[in-house]
């Protein structure tokens, strides 16, 4: 029979907590998360390795592989769920649950089907009813309910497939696709030899998410290492996107708006549209082929 689970972070890191239930609902709850795996993979014919900028299309699913926190939710419901901590029935709304999940298949064939859960569907934190004997009184007992969908599957490689990323973010640690550059590393990067920055601190100090974020993908891809300025300009002109010049090193923008096309051409993510011949910047982006 199948066994709920609770991923939870009750401290910042992921635990896994046994919720035991009756024999009824145990054979309910496959049939249930079956019936979500069907419509989650429903018209899906791309899966797409996710890099941190790609936003599926209605056919696609991103996977990004190998991730520890799966692997080691995978291992704890592999256990037997006996030897599990029970979740705290009477400390409920602070087990800081993150996720429901279930597990399905034997052998290889095993895999993870995970719902994320939030405070709506604790029933008790509400005024709702129980019908009880032909009538209807409050629910005092801990109480909640399942998700309609899936938020994602893991299977035995801790591979993850999954369609947002802002979800998945609340269940699994994913900084490692979000990293930003601190003030330091943004006061090294404005010393690089191909950019000039008029005023570093106001660069630093006008730095939003957005900045920080592609300031810490150039540096990790090492664009300016592998690109010298003379190719960089020239790339920039042959698609119209004006650089600035100055004793051979690149003005990068103060306005946040002209530092963000920049950084979106290094990333290659400006590109002149075919058909219009205008100049766009995409949010996210992957080869065609």
């Amino acid at each position: 029979m199948a066994q709920l689970y609770a991923a939870c972070r009750p401290a910042g890191s992921l635990v896994v907590r046994h919720i035991q239930m009756n024999s009824q609902l145990q054979n309910q709850l496959a049939g249930i998360f079956q019936a979500q795996s069907a419509a989650f993979f429903d018209g899906i014919n791309t899966e797409i390795d996710f890099t941190g900028d790609w936003k599926p299309d209605a056919d696609e699913i991103l996977i990004t592989r190998g991730l520890s926190e799966a692997q080691a939710l995978f291992a704890e419901a592999s256990q037997n769920a006996i030897a599990l901590t029970p979740l705290d029935v009477n400390n409920f709304q602070n087990e800081s649950i993150k996720a429901l999940f279930t597990m399905i298949g034997s052998g290889p064939n095993r895999r993870l089907l995970l719902q994320s859960f939030g405070p709506q569907q604790i029933l008790s934190s509400k005024l709702s009813f129980l019908h009880d004997g032909n009538v209807f009184r409050k629910l005092t007992e801990p109480a909640f309910t399942l998700g309609t969908q899936l938020l994602a599957t893991v299977d035995t490689a801790g591979d993850v497939r999954f369609k947002s990323f802002s979800l998945l973010r609340r269940v699994f640690d994913l900084g490692s696709f979000y990293r930003q550059a601190t003030d330091l590393e943004l006061s090294t990067f404005c010393g690089h030899s191909s950019l000039a920055i008029a005023d570093v601190a106001a660069f630093i100090a006008g730095a939003d998410e957005g900045i920080r974020k592609a300031v810490h993908t150039v540096v990790k891809v090492d664009v300016l290492g592998n690109h010298p300025v003379t190719d960089i300009e020239h790339k920039a002109a042959a698609i119209g996107l004006s650089l600035n010049i100055n004793g051979g090193r690149i003005e990068v923008p103060l306005d946040r708006k002209g530092a963000k096309a920049f950084f979106s051409f290094l990333l290659n993510k400006v590109y002149r549209g075919p058909i219009n011949n205008q100049l766009f910047i995409t949010n996210s982006n992957r080869p065609l082929n």
